[in-house]
């Protein structure tokens, strides 16, 4: 189960991988002005917030045979398909909400210090 979450893992910041790349290049070029920097960033947080959370709900109908992690796998050895699918989707569901949790925590940051700016500037 660890090396499944290990290859989910590889896969999830491999597909979310150039979203905080391409936020913090959205929030530098608007560091002119701390409330627009920090409203753009929690918006933008925010929107890879609901997308992970989307692709966590279409995760317990999803055919894991035609997924990355079921290649990575099955270059290894020939898995059987019914249980290890069950153990895929459960793995990639598991790091899939870890990934989310952070993404919110990072979202809830960003609009807590930009209401805190709006307040005070």
């Amino acid at each position: 189960m660890e090396r499944l979450e290990a290859l989910a893992d590889l896969v999830i910041r491999r597909a979310i991988g150039f979203a905080p790349l391409a936020i913090a290049l959205v929030v530098l070029s608007l560091s002119f002005q701390l409330a627009l920097v920090l409203r753009s960033g929690a918006m933008l947080v925010t929107l890879l917030w609901l997308i992970l959370l989307l692709k966590l709900a279409y995760v317990p109908s999803q055919n894991m045979r035609h997924s990355e992690i079921w290649l990575m796998v099955a270059d290894r050895h020939a898995p059987d398909a019914v249980p290890m699918q069950n153990a895929m989707r459960m793995a990639f569901a598991n790091r899939l909400r870890w990934h989310a949790d952070r993404a919110g925590a990072v979202a809830v940051t960003f609009w807590g210090l930009y209401l805190l700016v709006s307040i005070v500037a």
